[in-house]
């Protein structure tokens, strides 16, 4: 397995991962202007986050504070605030609280990361990035981790953007985000991030010594170009740490170099996906050494654990090696799912499990070849893929994308009714759309397999009720 097998480093201790409102005392600092640098009389972002670390006036900015200090802007302030002086470095916590991801955009222009944030084992400077867009990120020396950001305190990335960001060194992990600690990802999109060098794990997130919790998000078009660099959406690295996926999307990512696994995603620990979409990911590179390039969707040295999940068209493309989809700890790890789709919709091609599915822990699942078991699959047998009617990934509303049902699916009002009302599902869809609902015509409401809940007016409007009218 990719985690296993890399080596181990311990860089920060774990903090609780809850957001923390701003503690007493602390300042508002407000950026008045998008210029970098210093402004005589103006507070520029530079110079903001200068007096949050230091607790003190600098330039047109109110002192910081003890405490989360938090940095907002000004109504002028928008468009985008180009770097021209390097990276943004945080000493202290802070919160940063931008007016919106698509109204301000801040850009390293290809010449730094943008921000780094500073911490040890005895010190964590928390910090949360919220409402920005966060491009043009990039490092090239050796090791020089984070393309946009790097993190050696517990970060938390709200309602933000992370696309065009990139590491181009040697073991330079994380062409996004590079975190030495826990990670929190909410209603953010993370798009079309690379790392480029040898052994640059995690195009889209590494997180070296911490839980990765990604809820409501997208991690989506990410990869890894040189070879033995795994992950090519994140990478969840020690494995006493897991990642837990909720309502969210990853998709379309790679890993091009040879020897390198998993498209989407690599975790050390257990990994755990409730209402999300994993579809399209893939691992391209050839293994010359001999071994196996695993897991086109996840590679995952602890356990892997499904819950109204839909895991679809993901490969893995190995010259003389066993090509899968999800790949477990071939010795201890389990594979358990409920009312999950674990399918390719193309006939014939690699098999979609590096092992049977846990009976213990499944149940009302879908897949479409035989590797995942027959024991837990519905009516003990795996279904066409034409059966599936599965719909192009798309915006069917909600915060990420999802594969609609199309009508005569064999996942609809199929499920598990109690797995679907019970915790974490909660009688929710990934788009947070209530289930049991009567996606049939039947006329009683059931659950569906999947992260989609199709409803009776996807039935209505399929069967052209647009025309009658």
């Amino acid at each position: 397995m990719l985690i296993s097998s890399c080596r181990r480093r311990s860089l920060a201790v774990a903090l609780a991962v809850a957001l923390l409102p701003a503690a007493a005392g602390a300042a508002t600092i407000t950026v008045t202007t998008s210029a970098d640098g210093s402004v005589p009389d103006q507070c520029t972002l530079r110079d903001a986050i200068a007096a949050a670390n230091t607790n003190a006036a600098v330039a047109g900015c109110a002192s910081g504070d003890v405490g989360n200090d938090e940095i907002v802007f000004a109504p002028e302030v928008t468009g985008t605030i180009a770097l021209t002086s390097g990276q943004l470095t945080i000493s202290d916590k802070v919160i940063i609280s931008g007016p919106g991801a698509d109204a301000l955009t801040i850009d390293a222009q290809g010449q730094s990361r943008l921000f780094d944030i500073e911490g040890d084992q005895e010190t964590s400077y928390e910090t949360t990035l919220s409402g920005l867009t966060l491009t043009g990120g990039r490092t090239t020396a050796d090791g020089e981790n984070g393309g946009a950001v790097r993190s050696m305190s517990a970060f938390h990335l709200v309602d933000s953007v992370v696309s065009g960001n990139s590491t181009a060194g040697a073991n330079a992990v994380g062409g996004a985000l590079a975190t030495a600690t826990t990670t929190e990802i909410l209603r953010s999109r993370i798009t079309r991030n690379w790392t480029e060098g040898y052994g640059g794990l995690a195009g889209g997130v590494m997180v070296v010594f911490g839980a990765a919790s990604v809820v409501d998000s997208t991690i989506a078009g990410n990869w890894t170009q040189g070879d033995k660099a795994g992950g090519g959406g994140i990478v969840v690295f020690w494995y006493w740490f897991d990642a837990t996926f909720v309502n969210s999307t990853l998709s379309d990512n790679e890993t091009r170099g040879n020897g390198s696994q998993a498209g989407a995603l690599a975790v050390g620990g257990n990994a755990f996906l409730i209402n999300s979409t994993v579809s399209g990911n893939r691992t391209l590179g050839d293994n010359a050494e001999g071994g196996f390039i695993d897991g086109g969707a996840m590679s995952v040295s602890g356990n892997i654990t499904l819950s109204n999940s839909t895991v679809v068209d993901n490969a893995s493309v190995s010259a003389g090696g066993v090509a899968i989809a999800i790949a477990a700890n071939p010795g201890t790890g389990l594979i358990m799912a409920t009312n999950s789709v674990i399918a390719s919709t193309a006939e014939g091609g690699a098999a979609l499990c590096s092992k049977p599915l846990e009976v213990a822990g499944s149940t009302h699942n879908i897949a479409t070849d035989a590797s995942c078991g027959n024991d837990t699959l519905i009516g003990g047998v795996p279904v066409a893929a034409a059966a599936l009617a599965l719909a192009p990934l798309a915006d069917n509303g909600g915060p990420t994308w999802t594969h609609a049902l199309l009508p005569g699916s064999v996942a609809i009002d199929s499920g598990d009714d109690d797995a679907c009302a019970a915790a974490p599902v909660g009688n929710l869809d990934q788009r947070s759309h209530p289930r049991p609902q009567d996606g049939n015509g039947d006329g009683t409401a059931a659950c569906d397999v999947g992260a989609y809940e199709a409803d009776e007016l996807d039935r209505i409007f399929a069967d052209g009720f647009d025309a009658a009218l």
